[in-house]
């Protein structure tokens, strides 16, 4: 994605002194290129959760599944403080395909062995970036795919407001993996550690309308 150097040669060899240096060409970094706001990199073993501080109230997390810690990790993005109500978690409602596996799922979990899990490099997450617009996300992602009794007017009022609730995007890429046989579970194997990277951006200038609309409009 980098662009490559310029090679500059300067071919006389008399009056040196009076030809003005090239500017240094500064090239583009990666995030640059893609406007990525942070970049990180960690590693996490087996049955361990990873966390990092990402900035604007919030914590990337790789967090094992509480009904199987070993299996491997599912990508979460939280608040620092969890609200007075409980924990909630941002990237669950912003990443379809909706109950199923997908992008936030790192684990050997609807019939996936490890080597299966792994041979996805890139993962391609979304989240919202407050409880209010969880609790928003969630009440457009209803009215959108679960339909109920609710009035024409209370349809249209969350329409609207699908494309009011604005959400982050987070890459994740492995860098390196190693799986191991199980030992309850040959066959299926076990993720024992993985070295990975993690792209966010912030502000991609995309809303919950247009998540909603991958799903209804599968690329």
């Amino acid at each position: 994605m980098s662009a490559k150097p310029l090679d500059f040669v300067l071919f006389a060899s008399i009056a040196l002194s009076a030809i003005p240096a090239p500017a240094a060409q500064k090239h583009p970094s990666r995030s640059e290129l893609e406007k990525i706001d942070l970049h990180i990199a960690g590693e996490v073993s087996q049955g361990k959760a990873f966390e990092y501080d990402i900035g604007h109230g919030l914590l990337f997390r790789l967090a094992t599944p509480a009904n199987a810690p070993d299996a491997g990790w599912l990508i979460e993005v939280v608040p620092k403080t969890d609200p007075v109500d409980g924990p909630i978690e941002f990237s669950e409602i912003a990443t379809p395909p909706y109950h199923v596996y997908n992008d936030r799922c790192l684990a050997t979990a609807c019939g996936r062995s490890a080597s299966e899990v792994i041979q996805l490099k890139d993962r391609v997450f979304y989240f919202v970036q407050s409880v209010d617009d969880e609790h928003r996300a969630e009440e457009v992602v209803n009215a959108a795919f679960y339909p109920t009794d609710t009035s024409e007017e209370e349809r249209v009022r969350v329409a609207a407001e699908q494309r009011q609730i604005r959400v982050g995007k987070g890459e994740l890429r492995l860098l390196k993996s190693h799986v191991v046989r199980s030992r309850t579970i040959p066959e299926v194997g076990s993720i024992d550690s993985i070295r990975f990277e993690v792209d966010f951006e912030f502000a991609p200038g995309l809303t919950m309308a247009d998540i909603i609309a991958r799903v209804a409009r599968p690329q």
